[in-house]
């Protein structure tokens, strides 16, 4: 059978990624074994050229030093200084060149391991003795790479893989022991010869280095508002991807999940509110624009936000709302190391599902809510039905479906209790990890290579959704000499997740939306016959509006795919010891399908008969993004005196171009087999293709004066094709200064209290090319289109194709910018233990791109988009953290905890909303606010209800609409305030003038996020914990809230919580949570529960124990025997524990929670459920 061309194009590009992979791993382990031969093949008799006059001998070493791999050691004291030396030689053996300049000396010369080389007197023997050793941490783990120096001398070594160093000294001597992140410590050799060292971490230094926009800055010096985390906070958890790690672990950088499905991704913010068009931070990783959701989280070394115009101007067009800056893991020079890890989790639920299964109690509810709203019953049932339910409750040998005849013929009727949730959801979800990772290489190579297998299997129970992930990663970088180095970065990762259909949804969470209406507990899944149940008679509903039936039949099935390859070669070139040059060329193809199957599925009601319902319909898509990057940049730095100058110059080119092509076809010939040519009818085909650029030039200046006065200036100047020509340019300057107030004269008064002082401040601008968050649909907004489309009619028997005028358009359309402004003070106490840092803000967000004024109605199109709207936000910033360390028994023990917290609120400056509507956004409005009534409490009585003076129809639209004596305002019901004393109830113009009665009531927008973070370690013993929260956020439940609103909703929704009866009021229970029974008052608008107000305005503040980890690693002396460096095991768990003043346990405050942007999931909770995971877990390190 033919194959579609969508499979094709699929098929071939695995097989093309198969094809670069193999490649990828045949050139690395061909590179690494040529520089191991070429190692050991090289010797003394390197030859060189010399060209020198009137030089002296120490002028000669040192050029030779720089033209080889050899160093020499020697006293200056025994060099001849009235001997200079005339030395022309081309292509000549070392060995020669050193015995001809030292013939007429005193001087000889040997040669020792490490390529050193000593000069000596002829007249004395210089005695040599061997002095090794081993260089660990406090925790017993090796150090690599530890430079160990003669004190006084150029000779000098460094520690291996294992930590183990070797020096042949002639004489005792102070050995020097020097480590990034550690004190240095110099040790003397006197009647040595065994010297093994235990390094102190220095608490100060560990992070001193922090990546910044094409570069890196001691943190010392940073005059922009940036936060760095590294490794550890990703490592031993059981996580899909690396936004799940990021929530909540930085001050300013917010993340939200609105549903809980397997590898789901969050939505990622940097300081609040960006723009009424949305929009997101700039992820680079090693420096290429991508998902930080499609990347191995062991791979991240570094993960960097830079959150103000200072630090992110660099980047310009697309830093209006921060950057995100992820630098991988590289390989490192030694023996190879190779490491594994896995983690086994199991997961479920961090809400209950404890629902109402009782088939009798439950239609008595829904009956009543139903028949008090509309005057009847939903059910159906008959008091003999519930004499018959009755039964069901205490004898369950009573069968739950009998054959009846009714109305003159026989049919099902279901007498069942039914557990709707267990029926179709699993409770728990099993997930794995397995990682490998391989590094190591010489001085001249190394590399890493690092791959990830991970899966999640989901709720489901009929064909239970499933996501799997696959990850790999090589770096190669060659030092081809002295001044240069090739390197290669290739990513390739791809994920699958498999799910039920829903009809022709391509959502898994439309299961949860249409399985939640409809299916009582009375009713059955199958009946007696093994046919499926649908609808009853009784009623005209059809359960879950036939979804049961899709997920029952298993037939119906989607599936998404997507891959990602970046491939990145940089050459870094280093002419002098000042300046760099880097250039790179990235290149990244991003292909994604899905597709998704409904079948027509069978269902009876009536013995003997089999009827059917849905469509048969098969749907596929498949993309391609590919994206070109261009960087080339070069670094000076110099220092002259007190005097620090470095300066970055450089140029970015991106290119992208995205194509989608995309059919469907109706009744296929076959259930169980998914291609458009077998569709019989309705074949249908499109496509889209669209491309956009971007070039930009780029500087910074940083200048600092005795490392206490800092300077930085940094400028972008960027074009974008998303732009009319005459505007297509942008220029996004910013200029900071910081002030280490610490390293003053009449500061050291103070420095044994206070270690480290700064204040900082910044002022720039940004730009805003993304003018919607579907940057597809947006990227020509300037030029007037048109759309196709086949006409619904038929000319000769076919459906005609037709072009439709599009809206109308702004030709002048512009960035958005925003400028910012940053105050901030570092501050450090007691050596540096504690730390605390504070950043005041202030971003404007200028030209934001909305609706124009409104135009007569008679030219029949919508207004077109201008730049003409405004917004300011403000927040802080606040980060803490204490580390310390002390001996228990005699052993190393050290801790630390952070705090992180932050805050922003966000108000409408400019906007053409003259009359201040409060449906539309207005000057002066702050964002998130929500409006709406006043309730205080219930009508005691019915007199009491009937005499109220107040006329609140306007909020009871379903109690007047409510038959007989329902449509009367009752004892039990919600009395409302007249705030505005016009004695009525309503929201007036429903402008900001005139509101009603309608007030500000909460914020929708999360205020102060948080993070709590705390770990020990102790003789191999570890723990980490991480609390993570939102200290104020306002939700009114949704219409279709059935978790919350149960009966007040949708009388007949299927998952109401248990014991609802319990918060209904009653003249028993007057102080219950919900007012009198209605049906419908909380669905549609203008009702009691629909219309907003403070009684069930919900506080979604929560405080969750996101992660706690409890690992630990063998000991040494175990592991050396079976040559094993290193392994740790552990325990985890994940969202844990979750304390809220949500005023229900069916829902997560996560699941409803709106992002910064005021962006929200499914404001009703239908969606996936949030879990908890336990894990346990292996690392061993070889």
């Amino acid at each position: 059978m033919k194959k579609t061309q969508l499979r094709k194009s699929i098929s071939s590009f695995r097989k093309l990624t198969k094809f670069l992979l193999i490649m990828k791993l045949t050139a690395l382990f061909i590179l690494v074994a040529t520089t191991q031969i070429s190692a050991k093949a090289f010797s003394q008799d390197e030859k060189i050229s010399l060209h020198l006059r009137d030089a002296n001998l120490g002028k000669l070493f040192k050029v030779i030093e720089s033209k080889t791999d050899f160093r020499f050691v020697y006293s200056n004291n025994i060099l001849p200084t009235d001997k200079t030396i005339n030395i022309d030689v081309s292509n000549t053996p070392l060995s020669k060149v050193l015995t001809t300049v030292l013939s007429n000396t005193s001087l000889t010369y040997s040669s020792l391991e490490n390529n050193l080389i000593i000069i000596s007197q002829k007249s004395s023997e210089a005695v040599f003795r061997k002095i090794t050793g081993k260089i660990t941490d406090e925790n017993g783990n090796p150090l690599i790479g530890v430079t160990v120096k003669v004190v006084g001398s150029s000779q000098a070594t460094t520690t291996d893989t294992e930590g183990n160093f070797s020096l042949e000294l002639s004489d005792d001597a102070q050995l020097q022991f020097s480590y990034v992140g550690y004190n240095t410590q110099t040790v003397s050799t006197a009647g040595k010869t065994t010297i093994n060292l235990v390094m102190i971490a220095n608490i100060n230094s560990l992070s001193d280095v922090v990546v910044v926009g094409y570069g890196t800055q001691k943190k010392v010096n940073l005059t922009g508002a940036v936060s760095q985390i590294d490794s550890k906070l990703l490592e031993d958890r059981p996580i899909a991807n690396v936004s799940q790690a990021l929530q909540g672990a930085m001050p300013g950088l917010s993340i939200n999940f609105n549903d809980g499905r397997p590898g789901a991704n969050g939505k990622i913010n940097i300081r609040g509110f960006t723009s009424v068009n949305g929009g997101q931070p700039l992820v680079l990783i090693d420096g290429v624009p991508g998902d930080i959701n499609m990347l191995n989280p062991q791979d991240v070394a570094t993960v960097t936000v830079l959150k103000d115009a200072s630090s992110a101007a660099i980047y310009g067009a697309r830093a209006a709302y921060g950057v995100i800056l992820v630098v991988t893991k590289k390989g490192r020079a030694g023996k190879l190391q190779v490491t594994y890890s896995n983690n086994f989790s199991i997961a479920n639920s961090t809400t209950s599902h404890d629902f109402m299964t009782d088939g009798y109690a439950t239609g008595k509810l829904i009956d009543e809510a139903f028949q008090i709203s509309t005057g009847n019953i939903y059910t159906g049932y008959t008091d003999a039905d519930y004499e018959e339910l009755q039964k069901r409750r205490t004898d369950h040998s009573l069968p739950s479906v009998v054959v009846q005849n009714r109305n003159g013929r026989d049919q099902y009727v279901w007498y069942g209790n039914t557990d709707w949730w267990n029926y179709f959801f699993h409770n728990n979800l099993p997930s794995m990890t397995h990682s490998l990772q391989f590094s190591g290489g010489t001085d001249k190579i190394d590399f890493l290579l690092s791959g990830r297998f991970y899966e999640q299997s989901g709720i489901m129970k009929f064909h239970r959704d499933k996501y799997t992930a696959y990850d790999l990663r090589t770096k190669v970088n060659a030092h081809i000499n002295s001044w240069l180095t090739i390197s290669d970065n290739l990513q390739f990762s791809t994920n699958t997740y498999n799910y039920p259909g829903a009809g022709s949804a391509s959502d898994v969470n439309t299961a949860f939306v249409y399985l939640g209406v409809h299916m009582l507990p009375s009713y059955v899944p199958m009946n007696p016959d093994g046919t499926f149940t649908y609808r009853s008679q009784l009623n005209n509903y059809g359960m879950a509006d036939g979804r049961n039936l899709q997920l029952e039949y298993g037939k119906d099935k989607s599936q998404t795919q997507e891959f990602v390859m970046t491939n990145t070669v940089s050459v870094n070139i280093q002419p002098t010891k000042e300046l760099e040059v880097i250039g790179s060329y990235s290149y990244q193809l991003n292909p994604y399908s899905d597709f998704h199957r409904s079948t027509v599925t069978p269902w009876s009601i009536y013995p003997g008969q089999i009827d059917y319902l849905g469509t048969d319909l098969y749907t596929e898509s498949a993309s391609q993004d590919q994206y070109q990057v261009v960087n080339a940049y070069a670094t000076f730095t110099k220092s002259l005196g007190e005097h620090n100058i470095k300066i970055l110059a450089g140029y970015n080119q991106e290119y992208k171009k995205y194509h989608t092509i995309d059919g469907s076809a109706n009744n296929l010939l076959s259930e169980d087999l998914n291609a458009l040519d077998l569709g019989t009818s309705g074949q249908k085909v499109g496509s889209n293709s669209v491309e956009w650029a971007l070039r930009g030039y780029f500087g910074r200046i940083n200048y600092s004066y005795k490392d206490k006065y800092l300077f930085e200036v940094n400028g972008r100047y960027d074009g974008s094709s998303h732009f009319p020509a005459d505007s297509r340019f942008g220029f996004f300057p910013s200029v900071s200064a910081g002030w280490r107030i610490s390293q003053e004269k009449f500061f050291d008064g103070l420095s044994g209290v206070i270690s480290e002082l700064k204040i900082r401040g910044s002022y720039g601008s940004l730009g805003n090319q993304s003018l919607s968050t579907n940057l597809r649909s947006q990227n020509y907004p300037y030029i007037p289109v048109m759309n196709t489309g086949l006409s619904n009619w038929l000319q000769g028997g076919n459906q005609s194709q037709y072009l439709r005028v599009g809206s109308p358009i702004t030709p002048q359309l512009t960035w958005e910018r925003t400028t910012s402004s940053n105050v901030g003070l570092d501050i450090s106490f007691l050596s540096n233990r504690l730390s605390a840092t504070i950043d005041l803000y202030d971003r404007k967000t200028l030209d934001m791109l909305v609706a124009g004024r409104t135009l007569p109605a008679v030219f029949g199109a919508s207004s077109p988009k201008q730049n003409a709207a405004d917004l300011d936000t403000k927040g802080f910033d606040l980060s803490i953290h204490w580390e310390d360390r002390t001996t228990i028994k005699d052993k190393p023990f050290s801790y630390n905890i952070g705090i992180v917290l932050s805050n922003s609120e966000s108000h409408i400056t400019k906007f053409d909303n003259p009359s201040k509507l409060l449906s539309n956004y207005y000057v002066g409005q702050k964002l998130g606010d929500i409006w709406g009534y006043t309730v205080d409490g219930y009508f005691e009585s019915d007199d009491a209800a009937k005499n109220y003076a107040v006329n609140q129809d306007y909020v009871n639209r379903t109690r007047l609409s409510s038959p007989g004596d329902g449509r009367n305002l009752q004892a039990g019901d919600l009395r409302f305030v007249d705030l505005n004393g016009d004695n009525v109830v309503n929201d007036g113009k429903n402008t900001l003038s005139d509101h009603g009665d309608l007030r500000i009531l909460g914020n929708s927008l999360p205020r102060f996020p948080f993070g709590i973070t705390g770990a020990a370690n102790w003789n191999g013993f570890s723990v980490s914990v991480f609390f993570q929260g939102v200290g104020r956020q306002d939700w009114y439940p949704g219409n279709e809230t059935y978790f919350f609103w149960g009966v007040y909703g949708r009388p007949y929704y299927s998952f109401i919580p248990k014991n609802f009866e319990s918060k209904i009021w009653s003249p028993e229970n007057p102080d219950a949570y919900f007012p009198k029974l209605r049906g419908y008052v909380a669905l549609n608008g203008n009702t009691e529960l629909r219309s907003v107000n403070n009684k069930y305005m919900q506080n979604t503040a929560y405080i969750r124990l996101k992660n706690l980890t409890i690992g630990y690693d063998l000991p040494k002396s175990l592991l050396q025997r079976m040559k094993i460096s290193n392994i740790k095991v552990y325990v985890s768990g994940e969202n844990i524990f979750t304390a809220t003043r949500l005023e229900t346990k069916y829902i997560d405050p996560e699941q409803v929670s709106a992002d910064p942007s005021g962006s929200r999931g499914d404001n009703n909770a239908r969606n996936y459920p949030f879990f908890k995971n336990y894990s346990c877990g292996l690392n061993v390190t070889f």
